[in-house]
């Protein structure tokens, strides 16, 4: 074993790690497994079997010659056993042991500061370039909340100041990345909050810089819910270089893991151009799109709405309990929106600020009051947390947190309100602009704006206006606004249906 590290034995610090997974705070809070372990402290979530067979057979596939291998988050070894059985040279790390070892020469060591020792190495360059073949990791989901992030941010930023620090995961990718010879191939199954975040833009610039991309699958919801996690994941496969760049294998999320096994049994994937998974690099970070129709990426063309209208976030008190009452009373009689989450058209007051909000902000550091000039302006609230996306209006001589919110001409408010309640702009916000649960205003700044005729404009107020009101239905409205996009943006009925299915079903198709 060739690692070149005098003592591979360091202490382990739980806090690190509490990794693969292990952030979703509707379940239990201690999760333990078979050996007594509590998986949220020792950060261990096994990869589900099938995953594992496909990413290695995958790699041997795309490399039969290759000789040796690297998992740098080994947990039980569940990503190797295919690697063992063709005769492959493993090694492996991972804060832990967490059974017996059967198809490795591993190292209990922290990966980071592996990758820190030989990145400090280098004196005169900035190439590792270590022997392996092959890389596969189900590498630690955790952010930059973790004890490990916070006591080391200083070194980390040094470390991965291209990437960032925040979170696990997207630094380990990026560090395998990095020590990859040229030709090493990477296969991971990976948070996919990567794809489009805009803190990941530098990860993904060094994937398409420095990388091919062979294969990108989005995986079902429901992939660790037997292990009491509920995340969003992607397989990955890389190849260090992009002179290996071909077509890519991609596929959607797929309604449940039998159904994704069945998939990757089959490999009945949709192959596309490299091009045709990378949004505009001018105005979108790099964001990568799974199987959106050309016909839809076509209407990111249009003017967004940063571009038009003024897209903005407002307050941050910085100690909510002192500043927010949850009732009107005295000295708190400011009305405060920060987030309409699943409500549309009209939503409640979610506190009420106090009165001298501005004097405060210029007393308290941290409160801090963002676009002054648009405080106690009539405009539209948008969500900011969750998976649906919503907009409401936001009523004149009211405040507004850092969710999103946009601010029109009077005339513009209403159908503004229809529009971005639409069908078509949840999937552009969910299916193309951003997989995470937070929406920020920088992701509803590029939402595109389609070119309404007078008449539309007028019928989509309407509605608006009958929805805040309350003499329509959401659904009723929602219909009714569908009718009025889909008929301007001239999709065919397949297309039409698959983005109003989108709509309907987030939470299997996010």
């Amino acid at each position: 074993m060739e690692l070149g590290l005098e003592n591979p034995f360091i202490n382990i610090i739980f806090a690190y790690y509490n990794y693969h997974y292990c952030i979703m705070g509707r379940f239990e809070k201690v999760i333990v497994n078979q050996a007594g372990v509590d998986k949220r402290g020792s950060g261990y979530y096994s990869t589900p079997e099938f995953i594992a067979d496909y990413i290695t057979k995958e790699l041997i596939a795309l490399n039969p010659t290759g000789r040796k291998v690297l998992d740098p988050a080994t947990g039980n070894e569940e990503l190797l056993k295919s690697f063992f059985l063709a005769g492959k040279e493993i090694d492996s790390f991972d804060i832990i042991e967490h059974g017996e070892i059967k198809y490795s020469n591993f190292s209990q060591f922290d990966f980071i500061e592996f990758y820190k020792e030989k990145k400090n190495q280098q004196f005169f360059s900035n190439v590792i370039d270590l022997d392996y073949d092959y890389y596969i990791a189900n590498p630690p989901y955790n952010c930059h909340e973790i004890n490990y992030i916070r006591d080391n941010k200083k070194d980390l930023k040094l470390l991965f100041n291209k990437v960032g620090v925040n979170n696990m995961y997207s630094m380990f990718l990026s560090a395998m990345i990095d020590c990859a010879k040229n030709g090493a191939l990477i296969g991971v199954i990976i948070s996919d909050s990567f794809l489009t975040a805009t803190m990941h833009s530098g990860l993904r610039e060094q994937i398409l810089s420095q990388c091919s991309i062979h294969q990108l699958i989005l995986c079902p919801n429901d992939l660790f819910w037997d292990q009491k996690a509920d995340v969003r994941t992607c397989i990955l496969i890389l190849q260090k270089g992009t002179q290996f760049q071909q077509d890519v294998l991609v596929s959607n999320r797929l309604k449940n893991k039998e159904k994704l096994a069945e998939r990757l049994k089959s490999k009945n994937f949709n192959t596309v151009k490299i091009e045709n998974i990378v949004l505009s690099k001018k105005k979108n970070a790099n964001q990568f799109i799974i199987d959106v129709d050309p016909d839809v990426l076509k209407l990111f063309s249009l003017p967004r709405v940063g571009e038009v209208f003024k897209c903005i976030t407002g307050i941050s008190t910085g100690n909510d309990k002192k500043y927010l009452s949850t009732v009107k009373k005295e000295g708190y009689e400011v009305p405060f929106y920060k987030n309409p989450g699943s409500r549309k058209f009209k939503t409640e007051v979610d506190a009420y600020i106090i009165n001298d909000f501005m004097d405060e902000s210029l007393k308290v550091k941290d409160f801090m009051v963002r676009n002054k000039q648009f405080m106690l302006k009539e405009g539209i609230t948008c969500s900011s947390m969750g998976l649906p996306f919503s907009a409401c209006y936001l009523p004149e001589n009211s405040t507004f947190g850092v969710n999103a919110n946009i601010f029109t001409p009077k005339e513009d408010i209403f159908w503004m309100i229809s529009y971005l309640n639409s069908s078509l702009v949840t999937y552009f916000v969910r299916g193309v602009l951003i997989r995470s649960n937070m929406v920020t205003s920088g992701y509803i700044s590029q939402i595109p704006i389609l070119k309404f005729n007078e008449l539309e404009k007028k019928q989509l107020q309407q509605i608006a206006v009958n929805a805040i009101n309350e003499t329509t239905t959401i659904k009723d409205a929602i219909d009714k606004i569908d009718d009025i996009v889909f008929n301007n943006v001239g999709l065919c009925k397949p297309k039409i249906e698959y983005i109003v299915d989108f709509a309907t079903n987030l939470n299997k198709r996010v």
